[in-house]
């Protein structure tokens, strides 16, 4: 499984297990929004009180990769799998550098 990395940014609402809003900042500079439980995007234990902002993840899966025309690796993802998290917009494709994308393993 693959996850690209957000910032968590702030506290949304205390319903069970918490929720928090992340950004992910695609390679076009585009600041995506995404309202998601807390054990979905982080391990670490998030709070209303916890000081924001914090790393998190998305998992996704990597569609297709590409070189810019400045000789960057940008990784074209879906966050709809495999645990169906989409933007606030109702998106669920994005571009981003290769460097945010990143192979998890469960240890």
């Amino acid at each position: 499984m693959f996850v690209v990395k957000v910032q968590i940014v702030r506290w949304v609402d205390a319903c069970f297990p918490g929720f928090v809003a992340c950004e992910l900042i695609d390679v076009h500079g585009r600041c995506w929004e995404f309202i998601e439980k807390v054990p979905v995007v982080s391990c670490d234990d998030l709070w209303s009180s916890t000081h924001y902002p914090q790393p998190g993840i998305i998992a996704c899966e990597v569609v297709s990769r590409r070189v810019d025309e400045f000789g960057c690796e940008v990784v074209s993802i879906d966050t709809a799998q495999p645990w169906g998290v989409e933007s606030v917009e109702g998106r669920t494709e994005f571009e981003v550098a290769a460097e945010m994308v990143n192979e998890w393993r469960a240890e």
